[in-house]
């Protein structure tokens, strides 16, 4: 019996690396590469369209406004009035300022003094008036206030934000954490119909810090078409490796089948009779 020996296809011990070797396959390869870039650049330019297109979200929320403009008394906040800007007059309810704990103004931990304003068309409306980094100044500014509130502006300009949801309180502490008016309403004096949200004012009393109300942030919207269209021209890019490597495997395939085939001949043929 004489051995035969491995066909060109088979000598190497990945086949198919053999077959994706060959400089006419990386020839084809670099097409595709090159097919693949285009097709992956046509996906960037969609997407700066996708971002172009849908435009910047910008709200008017340093333009100063009446309260009633923005937001109105037993109706959840509207997303537009939050973070901006906004102007009332009341007179302050004395006996409802109190001290908020765990306030965070700038990386800092605190104190909030809050209030209850009485609008001028009779509405509830809670003020964050000022931060501390100090229990006792925040404290000796609401019993002060709550004796006497006199000293306080009640013509007021200040940044309207979206009401906390009240939690249960901490074992052992004696002041609320939230900024909560559905939690206020139980505890102020004679409340009216109710702000959802609160206000910052912009200039806090003497007594107390600015509390850190920056405007919101401007919001991107995208384009969701060209969206789809940078997605869809990134699977272009990746069909055209693939469809290299499909050919190459089917070349694989059909020069291992076309090797196989003599033998097989050779096997199914019937032996000669010896002389």
């Amino acid at each position: 019996m004489t051995e035969t020996s491995p066909t060109p296809l088979t000598a190497s011990g990945h086949p198919l690396l053999a077959v994706m070797l060959r400089p006419r396959s990386i020839a084809l390869l670099l097409l595709c590469v090159a097919i693949a870039v285009v097709f992956a650049l046509f996906g960037q330019w969609q997407l700066g369209r996708a971002v172009t297109n849908g435009g910047f979200v910008e709200r008017p929320t340093e333009t100063v406004l009446p309260i009633e403009r923005v937001a109105q008394p037993q109706t959840t906040t509207k997303s537009a009035a939050v973070g901006q800007l906004v102007t009332v007059s009341g007179t302050w309810v004395a006996g409802d300022f109190a001290v908020l704990r765990d306030r965070i103004d700038e990386g800092r931990t605190g104190y909030w003094t809050i209030g209850h304003l009485r609008t001028a068309d009779g509405a509830s409306l809670a003020v964050g008036l000022g931060w501390t980094d100090e229990l006792a100044a925040a404290t000796a500014a609401a019993e002060a206030w709550n004796g006497d509130p006199a000293e306080l502006p009640t013509d007021l300009t200040g940044r309207y934000q979206q009401g906390e949801a009240p939690t249960e309180p901490e074992d052992g502490a004696a002041l609320a954490a939230d900024m909560a008016t559905a939690a206020f309403v139980n505890e102020w004096q004679d409340p009216g119909p109710t702000h959802a949200g609160y206000i910052t004012l912009r200039a806090a009393p003497a007594e107390l810090q600015t509390i850190a109300s920056p405007p919101p942030e401007v919001e991107v919207q995208l384009n969701f078409l060209n969206l789809f269209y940078a997605v869809e021209w990134v699977l272009f890019a990746l069909a055209a490796l693939y469809i290299w490597y499909r050919l190459m495997r089917d070349v694989y395939e059909k020069e291992l089948d076309e090797a196989a085939a003599p033998a097989e001949e050779a096997a199914q043929s019937p032996s000669r009779p010896r002389p």
